[in-house]
This record gives structure tokens, sequence and C-alpha cells, in this order.
């Protein structure tokens, strides 16, 4: 018996998420950072679009090695509060790797 339409929609959905770094509209966030920076607005929104770019950039290189429930989770994160970030992307996908290194160390059990 075939699925019904919208799981294999809904599986789709997964998969593109899961294989390709989502676009996120970063300019609201670091408008918002910059118009804190009174005079040194320029400067400050240009830094932030910086940061935002290599953040993405580095999500990018290790996009399939993260886990896709972490991923799943770290985009609900980022996005949540409508001001989507990648540094806090990364941050989360980061730390999420790591916490699950803590917890299944692959050394050796002494």
């Amino acid at each position: 018996m075939p699925f019904p339409l919208p799981v294999l929609v809904l599986g789709a959905h997964l998969i593109l998420v899961a294989d390709n770094v989502p676009k996120l509209d970063v300019e609201p966030s670091c408008k918002a950072a910059a118009a804190d920076g009174g005079a040194e607005y320029k400067s400050t929104f240009a830094d932030c679009m910086s940061d935002e770019n290599s953040a993405r950039a580095a999500v990018a290189k290790e996009w399939s090695t993260f886990k896709a429930s972490d991923v799943r989770e770290c985009l609900y994160e980022t996005q949540s509060d409508g001001t989507p970030s990648y540094v806090e992307l990364q941050e989360c996908l980061e730390l999420a790797r790591d916490a699950a290194k803590d917890e299944n160390p692959s050394g050796p059990k002494l």
C-alpha cells in the first residue's frame, strides 16, 4: 500500500533540511544589533553580516556531519524568536555534537 501524499511531502522536506544548509534571513537581526551601535551603525552591521557569513560557511562545511535530529532542534531554536542566526545555529550544532561525544566517548573504557 503506497504512502499517503502528505507523508511523502513531509519526508521530502526532512531530506532537504538534512542535505542543504537553509537560507536564513539574518539582516533584520544584524540591523537590530547595529541600531544599538549608534554612530557606528555601518561598521557594526557589516561586522555582524561578516560574522553571519563566516558562520554559514563553517556550518556548510560540516553540514553532513551533524545529526538530523540536532539540525531540526537547532533550526527550530534559532528561528523561534524571529531573529534567525547562523552564528546561533553553528553554536547549537557544535554544542550538540560535543555533548554527544561526551555521552559516547570512543576511547578505551577503563
